[in-house]
């Protein structure tokens, strides 16, 4: 067994490499933003927390509505380095800088939390036209990352998230009085945009050539359906992650908001170690030659039990949050533990999504993403007003839950079809690379050694 496992991983390297360092990117950027919100705990009033956490929330949202799918259509379509690659991905960048100021302002007239009244005391004009420039530099630096991963220069995704890190401590040092909830904003946005700018404007110097504008390549058309699709798959799929939020700050006071995002972030972190590794599967799997069906069996065993280990710590130490922030903090402990297993099956959801977005299985995507926002969300908006957020951590779990059995669902249903029923087989039919599907925890009961049809 040891020795089939020692195949796989080696024949996926790769993959390997670049989930593990977008877990230690997503541990780099949980650990500086958990101690960073737990200094602003110490020193200002929960309230103002609880302000300033709801404006970052608002940036986070709006930097995710307005991607419009350029991430996974960059990673498919413009993952190399000729010059058709440096006009689609210039295009989605500009786009996606366009899209983000037009969201902010949306947001800012039709959401309008109360937290952003603290922007306009702070300046009528000055606040909202900062918070367009939060919303674009940190929607760019999504997609900077994104760009770095196909590359595989995993080591600057890494950099760029330790420097945006250490970047804030310094700042939050500075001796603002007044307005501290927007100056908790910009401590904690600002660092992101500039690297999400400065990353885009020196991103040839890794691609090896400057961005163009022209000639638009062929594969333009494909790539902004491509875009359009999955823009709507993600905003579907990835809804309850930055949403739930933001319902949360609607119906909850500020203090109230303080404590879900403290344990928020918790639960964030977790659940985007999935997400990346399906982000390095993405990039991987879409490859020519990639052996699709056991990169995903070996992702799907990774993520399981990382995210089985992470609630059990989650659980063990609930009690460590009212320690370390203090006794105002109870309700992000109560509901640290269910926030965390939710990520258990969100492991199965992401990485069986991925499956069906590299095979260009529309309807299986559909089919996940749709389930995960409707399950999630739609019990959010009942339970939120009356149970606070003790209805957002059961709504969460609970739609994480059924999403998961549906994704589940969907690749056992797409495995049958392809591979009809199983033959009888004789030992002598096994080739050695083939011993590693016969380990009991495999999800598969066989292995896949050919290339990944990729056409639509």
């Amino acid at each position: 067994m040891l020795h089939g496992l020692r195949q796989r991983a080696s024949g996926h390297r790769h993959l390997l490499t670049g989930s593990a360092a977008l877990v230690l990117t997503a541990a780099v950027q949980a650990i500086s933003g958990a101690l960073f919100w737990l200094i602003a705990a110490r020193v200002d009033t929960q309230t103002d927390v609880g302000h300033g956490t709801a404006l970052f929330t608002s940036v986070l949202f709006v930097a995710f509505v307005a991607g419009l799918g350029q991430p996974v259509a960059a990673a498919r379509y413009a993952a190399g380095r000729s010059r058709d690659d440096h006009v689609l991905f210039a295009w989605g960048a500009l786009a996606t800088a366009i899209a983000s100021a037009v969201v902010a302002v949306v947001y800012l007239v039709v959401v309008s939390p109360a937290a952003v009244e603290e922007l306009r005391s702070w300046h009528g004009l000055l606040g909202p036209v900062t918070f367009l420039l939060l919303c674009s530099g940190t929607a760019l630096s999504l997609l900077l990352d994104v760009r770095l991963m196909t590359q595989r220069r995993w080591g600057l995704v890494l950099l760029r998230a330790a420097l945006v890190g250490a970047a804030r401590f310094p700042m939050l040092l500075l001796p603002v009085e007044a307005d501290r909830a927007v100056w908790l904003l910009l401590v904690a946005a600002l660092p992101t945009a500039v690297s999400g700018f400065v990353g885009i404007g020196l991103l040839p110097k890794v691609t090896g050539d400057r961005h163009h504008l022209g000639p638009l390549p062929a594969s333009t058309r494909p790539m902004v359906r491509y875009s359009a699709v999955n823009w709507a798959s993600t905003l579907t799929y990835q809804a309850a992650t930055f949403a739930m939020p933001v319902i949360v700050l609607v119906h909850v006071s500020a203090d109230r908001n303080a404590s879900f995002y403290v344990a928020w972030g918790v639960a964030n972190l977790a659940c985007y170690v999935p997400t990346a590794i399906g982000q390095a599967l993405l990039a991987e799997g879409g490859r020519d030659g990639a052996r699709l069906r056991s990169q995903v069996r070996l992702a799907v065993v990774v993520t399981g039990g990382l995210m089985a280990a992470g609630a059990a710590a989650a659980t063990l130490g609930r009690d460590l949050v009212v320690q370390l922030y203090g006794t105002e903090y109870q309700d992000a402990a109560d509901i640290l533990p269910v926030l965390v297993m939710a990520a258990i099956p969100w492991a199965v959801t992401s990485v069986y999504l991925t499956e069906a977005r590299v095979r260009h299985r529309s309807g299986a995507t559909v089919l996940i993403t749709g389930t995960l926002t409707v399950c999630i969300l739609g019990p959010a908006l009942v339970l939120v007003p009356e149970d606070g957020v003790r209805g957002a951590a059961a709504a969460f779990l609970g739609g994480n839950l059924v999403a998961a059995l549906v994704a589940l669902g969907t690749h056992v249903q797409a495995r049958s079809t392809a591979d009809g029923p199983l033959p009888v087989l004789s030992p002598d039919d096994f080739e050695p690379e083939d011993a590693v599907a016969l380990v009991p925890f495999s999800y598969s009961p066989s292995a896949a050694t050919e290339p990944i049809d990729a056409s639509p």
